[in-house]
């Protein structure tokens, strides 16, 4: 399967989308958990992971804001996952610009009188442009003929429209640009904190808003600012939850919990 953008027609190698699913998966990441996380479509990142684009938003910002959730929510650098998508977009583009024609285009019944009426016009306009042109009028009515009628407004749109600096049409295309098949997300916050996790005994089972991070000591490096839920789990031990949260002022966050053996039931 190959990653297809049927907006300008490239094709990227497959090796994009599998390493971001070998990424996932080498951190038993599953992809009901990361779409919970960042509230993206399960379908969206199934199709990333399979290289397969055409159900993705056209607009760049918004492919690139997916990718930026996507990453962080399996603890990738966001920045490194969008620049080499942005590099093999380009290296498809350019290896598809490349490539010539595989034959000489025929003429279909349809393209044979849509050139024929384009060379009709074409002689046309230059025969109108070689003639002599007519005499000036003598007649005060003649010169009152070619006097240019006022302009009138070609729609009521454009009477009605306030002079903003754009014109209804384009008005009208900016709102419909948005894909109607998702809803854009939030600009991501630039902030990228870090939590570090620690317990006693080490080596407890760690989910961050019940995305597995894997066993004490950990650091979980690449999240927005916001509030997070840490739960230890540890067999023979008492589950402990701890809460967190990263903000401008505080990047960087320490957790660490003391587990207490777990009471035997009694007989």
């Amino acid at each position: 399967m190959e990653l297809v953008d049927e907006s300008h027609g490239t094709v990227l190698p497959p090796t994009f989308g599998a390493s971001l699913r070998a990424a996932r998966l080498s951190r038993n990441i599953s992809l009901e958990a990361v779409a919970a996380h960042t509230k993206i479509n399960r379908t969206f990142l199934q199709d990333l992971e399979r290289n397969d684009l055409s159900k993705w938003p056209s607009n760049q910002f918004y492919r690139e804001s997916y990718l930026r959730a996507y990453a962080l929510a399996i603890g990738l650098n966001p920045r490194e996952v969008i620049e080499g998508f942005r590099r093999e977009l380009a290296a498809a583009e350019a290896s598809n610009t490349a490539i010539p024609s595989s034959g000489p285009r025929r003429l279909t019944p349809v393209t044979i009188p849509i050139i024929l009426a384009v060379t009709f016009i074409v002689f046309y306009s230059l025969s109108r442009w070689l003639a002599p042109a007519a005499d000036a009028p003598d007649t005060p009515a003649a010169a009152a003929d070619e006097q240019p009628a006022a302009a009138v407004p070609a729609s009521v749109d454009e009477v009605s429209a306030p002079k903003t600096g754009i014109s209804a049409p384009a008005a009208q295309d900016d709102a419909t640009a948005m894909p109607s098949d998702a809803v854009p997300p939030a600009r991501p916050a630039q902030i990228e904190g870090e939590i570090v996790i620690e317990s006693t005994p080490p080596g407890a089972h760690v989910l961050v808003n019940g995305i597995n991070r894997g066993p004490t000591p950990v650091r979980v490096r690449y999240l927005p600012a916001g509030s997070y839920t840490i739960r230890f789990i540890y067999s023979g031990y008492v589950s402990v939850t701890r809460r967190a949260t990263i903000s401008a002022e505080r990047p960087r966050v320490q957790v660490s919990a003391a587990l207490e053996p777990a009471q035997p039931a009694a007989e």
